[in-house]
């Protein structure tokens, strides 16, 4: 039997906000369940059936015991677990591989195990709350475990949501899960149980860190389809908008705003370097919707620099106006505390919560699809290299239209030609392991130093302003408004500077020959 489940990871907060949700009552069938389980995993010495995606457990039920072997125990996505499943009663709560239902399953676990023993490596403790909750699309099984996990002398407490479809589609879950946790502090869990006791015994974490997450890059086979190569992308756009949005909301770290930002960036130009193949309704309220909160995201972001980047640096290099820096960074400050705190409510709200489930959903459940469409279905089965060589030379055309008479452009020009190289950025970054490493450096490292001009400009853009335009802190200020116009005309020198070599920069960047062609 394949079982499908979506989980999440909930703290205490999160926990006690689902089991009081109106929209669990609304939804559930019967009475609640609780139960508690204890399961004891097993493995060899050398980790057989981990590495080959096994896992097989005795788990305590009631007074009996059950056996269950599991294949790809791994996520498919974010939060999204779908594997083969075998249970059977263990007399006795010992193993017996003879008993194993399923024929195909039985055979592949001796296969990997060879001659070698099983022993239990770690176990599970778990207070499980069940709930059958029902949608028009079907029936829906929600699991609220509260437990450890025990390997050894290493304990590691967990709280989570499980959905498992119990009937009818998919779709199913993500219905559930949008009712469920709109108005629930949770994030996707991309670990299962199983992973959980193994990273534990390896000595790692079993739970993921809370701090911020840096873009990742998917593996790609440029053989494969352009399909796999968009959900893997978009996947792991979605890894780092989850895991950015949960700093955000635990801690003041500045990464956290700033990686969420770029996460959420990265998934609009994900859609957009996909064109037509998964272009429609969904793909569009995705970019609307990415769009909207990495604008909130960009508004702390902006403020953090501005406290940190900027006005710091600048008054440690004019201690005559410490006055004014002064009064500046506490104006500043306060700033930055209430965009911070409107980005929290932001996320905590039910559109950023429905984003994250909506872009889920768009992935595990293939929502491009146009069934009628046969020039969509041949563009998702085109090879995925060939799909990147084409989205990655019509970025570089866009670039190279910008860059026209590169020593004239104006302020607004320079601008749109930053995005424009935003936008290779990203589809390099996606792209470029599907080409040798020794071919892609070269222009990666080209862009990147381009790009960097680029950054400090808009940056100076932004300080003037911030510190300038309408609403601007201090503004009645006398020391503080001297500081500020020292402070931008040091920064307009540099500018003009860092331009120059960013004439040269471009010219570097032009002579390289494009790795994808």
């Amino acid at each position: 039997m394949t079982e499908i489940e979506l989980k999440f990871l909930l703290d205490e907060a999160g926990e006690a906000a689902l089991r009081a949700s109106p929209a669990l009552r609304r939804l559930a069938q019967g009475a609640a369940r609780r139960r508690k389980l204890r399961s004891i995993y097993f493995d060899t010495p050398d980790g057989d059936l981990r590495a080959h995606g096994f896992a097989l457990r005795l788990r305590k039920v009631g007074r009996g015991w059950v056996q269950t072997v599991k294949a790809g125990a791994h996520a498919a996505g974010a939060g999204l677990f779908s594997m083969r499943e075998a249970e059977t009663p263990a007399p006795g709560g010992r193993l017996d591989l003879d008993l194993v239902p399923d024929p195909g399953l039985r055979e592949a676990v001796r296969h990997v195990l060879g001659d070698a023993p099983l022993n239990p490596v770690f176990e599970t403790l778990i207070d499980r709350t069940e709930r059958v909750l029902a949608v028009p699309g079907g029936e829906v099984e929600l699991a609220i475990d509260v437990g450890e996990v025990v390997a050894g002398d290493r304990r590691a407490g967990f709280r989570e949501a499980e959905l498992e479809l119990k009937s009818g589609a998919p779709a199913a879950i993500y219905e559930v899960a949008r009712a469920l946790f709109e108005a629930v502090p949770a994030r996707f869990s991309e670990m299962s149980k199983a992973g959980r006791g193994h990273a534990l015994t390896l000595g790692r974490p079993a739970l993921p860190p809370l701090e911020p997450r840096r873009a990742r890059r998917p593996a790609l086979d440029p053989a494969g389809t352009t399909e796999a190569a968009a959900a893997r992308i978009l996947r792991e756009c979605l890894a780092q908008i989850d895991a950015n949005a949960a700093v955000v909301l635990a801690c003041d770290d500045p990464a956290g705003p700033h990686q969420l930002r770029v996460g959420l960036r990265r998934a609009r130009s994900a859609l957009s370097l996909f064109g037509p193949a998964l272009a429609g309704p969904q793909a569009e309220a995705l970019g609307a919707a990415a769009r909207d909160l990495a604008a909130a995201a960009g508004e702390l972001r902006d403020l953090d620099v501005l406290a940190t980047e900027i006005l710091g640096p600048a008054a440690a290099l004019a201690p005559a106006d410490a006055a004014g820096f002064e009064a500046l960074a506490e104006a500043v400050a306060a700033r930055r505390l209430a965009a911070r705190q409107a980005l929290r409510a932001t996320l905590a709200g039910p559109q950023a919560r429905r984003l994250l489930i909506d872009l889920s959903a768009f992935v595990e459940l293939r929502g491009w699809l146009r069934p009628t469409d046969l020039a969509q279905t041949a563009q998702l089965a085109r090879p995925a290299g060939e799909t990147a060589a084409a989205a990655l030379g019509k970025r570089w055309k866009k670039v190279r239209r910008q860059a026209r008479e590169l020593e004239s452009l104006d302020v607004e020009a320079r601008h749109e030609l930053r995005k424009q190289l935003k936008k290779l950025r990203y589809g390099v970054d996606f792209f470029g392991p599907m080409w040798p490493g020794e071919s892609v450096a070269p222009y990666a490292r080209a862009l990147r130093r381009l790009q960097n001009v680029f950054g400090s400009l808009n940056d100076i853009a932004m300080a003037e302003a911030r510190l300038t335009g309408p609403g601007a802190p201090c503004a009645d200020h006398p020391a503080a408004q001297r500081a500020v116009g020292r402070m931008l005309g040091r920064m307009e020198m540099k500018a003009e500077a860092d331009w120059t070599r960013a004439l040269a920069r471009w010219e570097a960047l032009a002579a390289l020959k494009p790795f994808w062609k």
